[in-house]
């Protein structure tokens, strides 16, 4: 198969993945527009059905009748009923529109997929036929960019599994700054009204659980550093622990200067995870910024490729 006509083929099989998606979108509005006719078809009947009623001379018929509203009651149903024909026909002909469209794009791309095959087919003979020839320059290039692209894949991979550590964490941190805010509240309340025994229980079960999300963020953390290591990323904000002293003074020596130490505390730490969520944040978006350079890369990898294959 000469050049030119391998160029037409893949120009030819290039819109099958457009073709793909509208073929899905036609399905699920097929679906649609059935579950739409058989809604319709239970109403169409229900209107025929009373329709009979009214005929069938019931009691409320004979009322009507009494008082001259018989043929008007009648006539709204009819048109009612029409009403709903007319629906259901409409819907169960676009319905088979949608499938009559869907049968002719199922052929294009079925048609495709075989220029597909021997799009695929010709381009892995050439491919070989290229890496045969040891020492050229085409065989050294397309060699450098099969290196290249293999590289970025593990990059891709590696960045994947970052942003996936890095999401963790920053619902974590997320988690503790729940509590913390709750836990400033009750010691707010502390310090302003006297709470007592029970504002300091809810204070420190909020604080308990902060304490632990905190721990958990720390090993995330550690996690992430050595994510970010592998795709040269390397500065990941740290945390410090809870001053575990406080608690005690607090609980046992009930003063207000001592409720304003254990409120401070908590906004510190409340500050400092907040800039930990935004770090993370930020890292998170860097990461997926330089996975849409890589792809970008990829697809021009891909076309080199294509083209040293197709130039011979």
């Amino acid at each position: 198969m000469d050049s030119e006509k391998l160029k037409e083929i893949r120009n030819n099989i290039a819109v099958l993945p457009v073709l793909r998606e509208r073929a899905e979108k036609l399905r699920t509005r097929i679906r649609e527009a059935e579950r739409e006719i058989e809604t319709l078809l239970e109403k169409y009947r229900k209107e025929c059905l009373d329709v009979e009623q009214l005929k069938n001379n019931s009691f409320s018929a004979f009322l009507l009748k009494i008082v001259g509203k018989y043929q008007g009651k009648l006539e709204k149903e009819e048109q009612e009923i029409l009403a709903a024909k007319l629906e259901y026909d409409r819907t169960c002909q676009q319905a088979e529109e949608f499938k009559k469209e869907l049968h002719e794009l199922e052929l294009r791309i079925i048609e495709l997929k075989g220029q597909e095959r021997i799009y695929e087919t010709e381009i892995k003979k050439r491919e070989q036929m290229l890496l045969s020839k040891m020492n050229t320059e085409a065989s050294e290039q397309y060699t450098e960019l099969n290196q290249e692209h293999e590289f970025i894949q593990k990059q891709l991979v590696e960045m994947d599994e970052a942003i996936r550590t890095a999401n963790r964490a920053k619902s974590t941190a997320g988690n503790v700054l729940e509590h913390l805010n709750k836990a400033e509240s009750w010691a707010n309340y502390d310090v302003w009204v006297k709470g007592g025994i029970f504002s300091h229980m809810a204070k420190y079960d909020h604080i308990d659980r902060a304490e632990a999300d905190f721990n958990r963020l720390s090993s995330q953390l550690k996690e992430l550093r050595k994510e970010l290591s592998d795709i040269n990323i390397n500065y990941v904000p740290g945390l410090s622990d809870i001053d575990s002293t406080t608690r005690t003074m607090d609980f046992w020596f009930d003063n207000i200067f001592t409720d304003l130490k254990v409120r401070n505390r908590i906004r510190d730490n409340i500050e400092q995870v907040r800039k930990v969520h935004g770090i993370l944040s930020r890292v998170i978006t860097n990461i997926e910024s330089k996975k849409r350079e890589l792809n970008q890369r990829v697809t021009e990898i891909e076309y080199q490729k294509n083209e040293l294959i197709l130039s011979l």
